[in-house]
């Protein structure tokens, strides 16, 4: 290859280049919000059970921002949403109160009061690798 050619090569690779990390430098440098369809999350954690036999207790603490009471929805999904990893029962008990209480549905939701400091209870019975997801998220219309 000649020399000359090599030289363009070389030219056109740094521009390149440098148009590349100047791209990607404008891009971080102006983040966009955009609207992801689900509401601001307070709190979201996965809760194994341990056994198909007896049930078995989580715990959790969680700090947060000073918000409104009942200002937020406590949501739960049981096993991954599509059927599977589910647990046979579920109960809720949040800062001592019991939000949701004995059930196996695939979907629950409680209307919830968070403090400063909080403490999150899960009873789980099922197989090791059943969950639950448990997700509070902020609900301004409350």
């Amino acid at each position: 290859m000649r020399s000359g050619h090599k030289a363009v090569l070389i030219a056109f690779a740094l521009c390149a280049f440098i148009g590349a990390a100047i791209w990607a430098l404008e891009k971080t440098a102006q983040p966009v919000q955009q609207f992801t369809g689900y509401p601001p999350s307070v709190y979201m954690q996965f809760f194994l059970a341990c056994s198909p036999d007896k049930p078995c207790t989580r715990t959790d603490e969680f700090r947060v921002d000073s918000l409104p009471k009942a200002c937020c929805t406590l949501l739960l999904t049981n096993g991954d949403g599509r059927g599977t990893d589910e647990v046979s029962a579920f109960e809720v008990t949040l800062n001592g109160e019991r939000v949701l209480p004995e059930g196996n549905s695939r979907y629950a939701h409680a209307t919830v009061s968070v403090r400063a400091t909080n403490s999150i209870k899960v009873i789980l019975t099922g197989k090791p690798d059943a969950k639950v997801f448990v997700l509070i998220a902020y609900d301004p219309s409350r």
